[in-house]
């Protein structure tokens, strides 16, 4: 079995090669092989059964009585080599309905509790894959998420005699699942998992509270988990951390991140968050902005952004004239990372709102003094990872008619659209495309009078083609430059 394994996975996984190796080594003899290897032995056949794993057409072997046995006994198995090997090929059997259905039917999803639950973290972190995967399609939801006896009921039922590491492991799922949907939220609000989640930050037990600090990231990294925490009268209970004199750096820069989020995404929130400049919130802001520290520059440059998504945060901010001219001049910041940070934060804020939306009026008043400082950040910071940034920055203050004219009185911009070879990386492409696409649909009426026919023609094309659209001309000139 071992030499047929190695041939196999030295090979392209195809459907005639994993009937070659069965044909020379059945699927249960593969398993049985798997058992009882030893030291290096075990690799190739690891691989084979993963290998196979990934193969539609062979899938479904893996489903029959002699498999499900090494699966099941596997899962509990002392050696974690095999615990993990159960875990992954749970993963590639979990996806597609027909493949879900089958490892429903065989009961093989009840492996998931355990291997969530091991002490490996390898083991644990790849079982909690098979369980995203399965609630993929509607039988897998059901029977993980909303039938009785569920896996998340049994979890939660578990949850208070776990210790620390499995509680986190398992609160961590539940945040995860919450990503799949807003059937998959609902449900497992409805069953307060995510309070549990809520529990284990807002506690006086410090050592729990740092290591629920990502679960609370996680919960507060896409768009349900906001809107949860903001109708969660959590506002209130995060604002306590920050007047805490004593709070811990990290757990810091958690709520002030998780309160960015909170008020660009609940009114309510807004108005209760940037009451006054002396709010904790804003203090926090502006205290993480005039640290030296760069992770908390950034995380203040962030919510800063986040937290203008409501009007109430715009109008705010716009009037905290220091605060407002700070986040302009960061846009030049000598660290790189500070002024990617800052032109990502504007282009969060512009991004959001229309220059013709009368409620932002004030705000894109400002365009024609913050098209300048992006404009010699191309020529200042032409590295490569900052290109994307301001490109994309100038897309979007360029929809504003005098930012765009402000934008192409520069000759080193006019040089750098018709330059086809000015942008190594796929990011910067894309960016300085979206650019020239912005100028000829939202500007071509006036710019035509501007540029010269041929020029014209060309940014059209460029427009229209694509990011890696290149003129013959200049196609013929890279040509001879490289020979």
């Amino acid at each position: 079995p071992v030499s047929a394994a190695k041939e196999f996975i030295s090979g392209p996984r195809v459907v005639q090669a994993a009937s070659k190796l069965l044909e020379t080594c059945p699927l249960p003899q593969l398993c049985e092989a798997l058992t009882v290897a030893k030291g290096e032995d075990a690799e190739p056949l690891v691989a084979a059964l993963e290998g196979l794993s990934e193969i539609e057409e062979v899938r479904t072997l893996f489903l029959e009585e002699g498999v499900t046995d090494f699966l099941t006994q596997g899962a509990s198995a002392p050696d974690a080599r095999l615990r993990l090997t159960v875990a992954k090929l749970l993963v590639h059997l979990a996806h597609g309905e027909a493949s879900t259905n089958k490892l429903l039917d065989a009961g093989l999803f009840n492996l998931c509790e355990p291997l969530l639950l091991d002490d490996e973290t390898g083991v644990a972190e790849t079982a909690a894959k098979a369980v995203c995967a399965g609630v993929g399609c509607a039988a897998g939801k059901q029977a993980l998420l909303s039938s009785p006896g569920s896996l998340t009921d049994v979890l939660l039922r578990r949850l208070p005699s776990l210790p620390d590491v499995q509680r986190i492991r398992v609160l961590a799922l539940f945040v995860q699942l919450g990503r799949a949907g807003t059937e998959c939220f609902s449900s497992l609000e409805q069953k307060g998992a995510f309070e549990k989640v809520l529990g284990s930050f807002l506690t006086d037990d410090l050592l729990l509270k740092l290591n629920a600090v990502e679960l609370m990231d996680a919960l507060g990294s896409y768009e349900l988990g906001q809107d949860y925490l903001a109708r969660s009268n959590v506002p209130e209970k995060l604002e306590a951390d920050l007047l805490d004199p004593y709070c811990d750096g990290s757990v810091r820069l958690c709520v002030t991140r998780l309160l960015g989020f909170i008020a660009g995404r609940s009114a309510t929130a807004s108005e209760l968050l940037l009451r006054s400049h002396e709010a904790p919130f804003p203090q926090s802001i502006a205290g993480l902005l005039d640290s030296r520290d760069i992770t908390s520059r950034l995380c203040a440059i962030h919510a800063w952004a986040t937290s203008t998504l409501q009007n109430k945060g715009l109008v705010f901010f716009l009037k905290w004239r220091p605060m407002l001219e700070e986040m302009v001049s960061l846009l030049g910041a000598t660290q790189n990372e500070i002024a990617k940070g800052a032109m990502d934060a504007w282009t969060i804020v512009l991004q959001a709102r229309a220059p013709e939306d009368q409620d932002a009026a004030e705000l894109w008043s400002m365009a024609d003094s913050l098209t300048g400082p992006v404009l010699k950040n191309l020529t200042n910071k032409p590295f490569p990872d900052v290109r994307p940034h301001t490109w994309q920055l100038l897309s979007v203050l360029c929809r504003s008619q005098k930012a765009a004219q402000k934008a192409l009185q520069s000759s080193e911009l006019r040089e750098l659209l018709l330059n086809f070879q000015s942008e190594a990386s796929t990011d910067a492409r894309y960016a300085k495309h979206t650019l020239v696409k912005t100028l000829v649909d939202c500007h071509s009426h006036w710019i035509s009078g501007l540029l010269d026919s041929e020029v014209m023609d060309m940014m059209t094309q460029f427009a229209q083609q694509g990011p890696y659209w290149v003129p013959r001309s200049a196609g013929a000139a890279m040509k001879d430059e490289a020979a």
